[in-house]
C-alpha cells in the first residue's frame, strides 16, 4: 500500500483534460510542436506545478511562442521558485 496522498480533484481534472486532448484532438492536428516538452505536456506540467492562475499564464505564453517563426528546442516549465 502506498503512503502517497490521493490526487486532488484539480489534478485529476488537469490530467483527464490532457489525456482527452491527446486521444481526440492531437491525432487530428498532428505532431507539429517545435518544443520539448510538447505544448500540451508543458501546459499540463505548468498547471500542476503552478496552479491555475500562473500555470494558465505560462501555458498561454508558451502557446504564443509556438509558431513557424518562433524558436524551438528544449523549453521546460520553470520551477515554482523562478520568476518571469
Amino acid at each position: 500500500m502506498s503512503d502517497a496522498p490521493a490526487p486532488s480533484l484539480y489534478e485529476r481534472g488537469v490530467r483527464a483534460a490532457h489525456r482527452g486532448y491527446k486521444i481526440t484532438l492531437s491525432p487530428l492536428i498532428g505532431q507539429s510542436c517545435r518544443y520539448l516538452p510538447t505544448c500540451s505536456d508543458y501546459a499540463r506540467d505548468a498547471l500542476l506545478q503552478h496552479g491555475p492562475a500562473r500555470g494558465g499564464w505560462l501555458m498561454v505564453k508558451r502557446l504564443c511562442k509556438c509558431h513557424p517563426f518562433g524558436g524551438s528546442g528544449y523549453d521546460p516549465v520553470p520551477l515554482p521558485s523562478d520568476k518571469d
